[in-house]
């Protein structure tokens, strides 16, 4: 043995006290932490937490070993560096360090575990150590901290003044509180495709609009569900339809479908076939309103008494005649009746102003900013003139609803307690969204499904339907304000008003 060869091999101790010292930090890291061990004292433990929190614990506890005895290890080697260090000085003494070190190295070597890697004095190399992304979740990760992580990974990415895209994260944050309360906060290796059927078959028993209930205020979803089985049958809330209950399923199968892409292993709840409970309300489909019910509101609008509250007396026949949502009527300024290459429009594509600051415009998708044709007949009744003359802070046309915190929230209640009162009112179908039902009607029958769609801001449906101009071109603008009147309708209380 040379003394090249030793201060190899004193090289190679350092190297692999080091790698040792690698390894220890790596279980550190990966193993559970006591934290992260479900309780499971007390009867009310399930058969699975028990086996979740023993293959845990044992996790935990082989992984403590191991660094016991990495720990172990490195101080032995420690030593034998230390004996050969100091054994330099002569031939003899290093010949003899060599043979003992070669002795210790194999008596270790029998007693370390498999796991830990032997020592080769003269031509072991340091392990490489790899760089570890705080969100490199395990099976034994709860679902809330891995579900958090791509819940705000998709907050950073979203432009706040996205509206719809806000939207739609809100939608995503209250399906996975809801599946965390209902099916609860377990390691990732707990959950089954059948817990999706027991989210389902909960969900149909939480009442509808419970946020606005105020005897549901401050409870949990079981306390909700409880109360309101627990009321006589005819005063029980109604509860979810499905196409909710669809909604919130297919939000948590999605967050759970980017938790599983980074976790090898996990169960795949995404193409489990749900079965909706026998008595979930069927969805309803809102319907063009009635003809009759429609000259009612008309009549009753045009009267001296509704129209000394003009913000209420237009709604009805804006929508009806604009085909524009109710969210986007109550956030109509006038500036934004604007002429467009020799076209008077609505231009929905402006920003608001409020508050002498230009903000974005709230939309619902992207193709609601838009165009929208004036058909003569909103001259004719008196509305541009009005919307072009109201007095309101920032210009709001209907400026009555912006004194409440939700403006289009306040103006759906007061059309729909109008309706009621009228007895035109049907839940669901019947409703002031149903104006837009019946412009969509007007609009498809007399210049297509195109036109009606840019009137309306749907999106287009197909590739080829994409193409060519989003907005209204001056000729399709002629075209809807040729249409005739809807069939049917009476605007004479209107007219003769006017008169």
């Amino acid at each position: 043995m040379t003394r090249e060869i030793l201060s190899a091999s004193l090289k190679a101790l350092a190297a692999e006290i080091e790698g040792i010292a690698k390894r220890d930090r790596y279980l550190l890291f990966m193993a559970p932490s006591a934290a992260e061990i479900p309780e499971i004292d007390g009867d009310g433990a399930s058969e699975n937490d028990r086996g979740v929190a023993y293959l845990m614990r044992s996790e935990r506890a082989a992984a403590l070993q191991k660094r016991r005895n990495l720990k172990d290890m490195r101080g032995r080697l420690e030593k034998i560096g230390a004996a050969m260090a100091e054994d330099k000085v002569a031939w003899e003494a290093e010949r003899g360090t060599y043979e003992s070190v070669v002795r210790i190295l194999g008596s270790l070597e029998r007693s370390a575990e498999p796991a830990a890697v032997a020592v080769t004095v003269a031509t072991a190399e340091p392990e490489q150590e790899t760089e570890t992304d705080v969100r490199a979740f395990k099976p034994s990760t709860l679902l809330s901290v891995a579900g958090r992580a791509i819940l705000d990974a998709r907050k950073a990415a979203v432009n706040p003044d996205d509206k719809d895209a806000t939207r739609y994260e809100e939608r995503l944050e209250t399906a996975f509180a809801a599946f965390l309360e209902i099916v609860g906060d377990k390691p990732l290796t707990y959950y089954l495709p059948i817990h999706m059927q027991d989210f389902a078959t909960f969900l149909a028993r939480v009442p509808k609009n419970r946020s606005k209930i105020a005897i549901f205020k401050g409870l949990t979803l079981r306390q909700i569900v409880e109360k309101n089985a627990a009321l006589p049958l005819d005063q029980r809330e109604p509860c979810l339809a499905e196409t909710t209950i669809a909604s919130y399923l297919s939000e948590v199968k999605n967050i759970w479908s980017r938790v599983a892409g980074s976790v090898p292993g996990l169960k795949d709840m995404g193409a489990y076939r749900v079965t909706l409970p026998k008595n979930t309300a069927a969805s309803i489909d809102r319907e063009p309103i009635a003809v009759p019910s429609l000259n009612i509101w008309l009549k009753d609008a045009a009267t001296p008494k509704l129209m000394k509250k003009p913000h209420k007396a237009w709604l009805p026949l804006a929508g009806l005649l604009t085909g524009m949502r109710l969210a986007e009527l109550i956030y109509l300024q006038g500036s934004d009746i604007v002429n467009v290459e020799g076209n008077e429009v609505i231009d929905l594509t402006r920003p608001l102003l409020m508050g002498g600051q230009m903000i974005d415009r709230p939309v619902k998708t992207k193709t609601s900013k838009r165009y929208v044709a004036i058909h003569p007949l909103l001259n004719e009744v008196g509305f541009i003139e009005y919307a072009k003359g109201v007095k309101s802070p920032d210009g709001f046309v209907f400026g009555h609803f912006h004194r409440a915190d939700d403006p289009p929230d306040a103006a759906q209640k007061q059309m729909s307690n109008w309706m009621n009162a009228l007895d035109i009112h049907e839940t669901q179908r019947q409703v002031f969204h149903s104006l837009r039902h019946s412009a969509k009607d007007w609009f498809r029958d007399h210049v297509g499904e195109r036109l009606a769609d840019k009137q309306c801001g749907h999106a287009f449906s197909g590739v080829s339907a994409n193409y060519g101009a989003k907005l209204l071109k001056p000729k399709e603008v002629r075209k809807i304000m040729a249409m005739p009147a809807p069939e049917g309708v009476d605007f004479s209380a209107f007219t003769f008003g006017r008169r």
